[in-house]
């Protein structure tokens, strides 16, 4: 019976390996349509800041050379708390330009787990415009995201739409190649999820949503570590679309540190757990639905990889030649994606291998984060430093 057990477990998460490598692989070859729109929409770009002064001013100066008609956008800053000069960086912005253009609002420290969500349910209830953009301090948008993203929103069914996401300190030091081919993973299987018609989650920068449609649901969470995957939850269970524009593109950070790599991972590791997908009020189960209980349910499943090194224990049975089978083929498939992947963004091809290694530190980095939410440990949503390099072209 625990041969059974031991033998099921491992070829379902070898499965499930293998899915998401083959959505990777399918969104890495997808070449969509651009499409541009010069002066459609109107856009309020808000942008929670805390303790932001290396990184908030090559945000600033991307979305104030936007290729858009200046009079259909404006930029609200939200400083929340900061001990470095964030707020007084912002003013310098606001009086080079206009209040009416970019407003810098400062808060105290908060009350709530989620500093961010307050930040930004409280700066849209001052929002002038129709579609909100989110964008973290660390992101560095191309010039054009505004023009492509105008064009989505011409449709009704279309309440959010989430870009491409790029490492931007891709070779800064060995934490940020392993972290960068994790999230590049990660993002490529987004893309073939969207390809798919599949579900597709907000990452929390570089992401646009319906003003009107904000209001309806009541925000963000200030209560969840991941109000980016909580928002893309109410928004799919109250069915509603959300659509993913590999062709609107931004740079991001990854951790430089281990201690940070640590801590921003555990929030979003255990952010997963505290999540549900709730089914769209009158609608069965569909490939998108279940495709979101994956999506989800990444961190037990990574957990789960864990019985692959029980297969010692079936060694002598006919079950192992299978599971150990499965396990292999998994494991190839994920490898030659990642050497794939890691050519394109110019990551060492050993990397890709050193990255098997890795990735049985992220499944502890998973067992961490269930533990913690197991014992019920105190939330809190901690700013991950940034270290303000680029080693990408931009």
């Amino acid at each position: 019976m625990l041969d059974d057990i031991i033998a099921i477990f491992s070829i379902l998460v070898s499965g499930w390996s293998v899915y998401n490598s083959l959505l990777a692989m399918y969104g890495f070859t997808w070449s969509p349509t651009k499409h541009t729109n010069y002066s459609g929409k109107t856009f309020s770009i808000i942008i929670p800041a805390k303790n932001e002064e290396k990184v908030l001013p090559r945000l600033l100066d991307r979305l104030i050379n936007q290729e858009y008609d200046k009079s259909k956008y404006e930029i609200i800053v939200v400083e929340d708390g900061s001990t470095d000069k964030t707020y007084e960086v912002c003013k310098q912005y606001e009086e080079t330009y206009s209040r009416d253009f970019i407003k810098c609002l400062k808060l105290d420290q908060p009350k709530v787990p989620n500093g961010k969500s307050r930040a930004l349910n409280y700066a849209l209830k001052i929002a002038n415009n129709e579609i909100i953009g989110i964008f973290d301090a660390d992101t560095v948008p191309k010039l054009d995201v505004l023009n492509q993203a105008s064009s989505w929103f011409d449709k009704n069914e279309v309440v959010a739409v989430q870009g491409k996401l790029i490492p931007i300190n891709v070779t800064e030091n060995i934490v940020t190649r392993f972290a960068s081919i994790e999230e590049l993973f990660h993002e490529y299987s987004i893309a073939g999820r969207a390809r798919l018609g599949l579900f597709v989650p907000l990452e929390g920068t570089c992401t646009f949503i319906r003003k009107e449609t904000l209001e309806k649901i009541g925000g963000w969470n200030e209560f969840t570590l991941t109000e980016d995957l909580d928002l893309s939850i109410s928004l799919i269970s109250q069915g509603f679309q959300i659509k993913y524009d590999p062709m609107i593109i931004a740079w991001r950070e990854v951790p430089s540190s281990l201690r940070w790599l640590v801590k921003q991972r555990l929030r979003w590791y255990r952010g997963h757990f505290e999540v549900t997908i709730r089914l769209p009020q009158g609608k069965k189960l569909d490939p998108k639905i279940i495709d979101g209980f994956l999506l989800i349910g990444t961190p037990l499943l990574m957990v789960l990889n864990l019985v692959n090194y029980s297969l010692v224990l079936i060694y002598s049975t006919s079950l192992f030649v299978i599971a150990a089978s499965f396990v292999s083929a998994a494991s190839f498939i994920s490898f030659i994606v990642t050497v794939t992947i890691s050519r394109k963004h110019l990551i060492e091809s050993y990397y890709s291998i050193l990255s098997l290694i890795y990735m049985n530190f992220v499944v502890l980095l998973n067992l961490t984060a269930l533990f913690m939410e197991i014992v019920r440990a105190p939330k809190v949503w901690i700013k991950t430093e940034r270290s303000g390099k680029i080693t990408s072209e931009v």
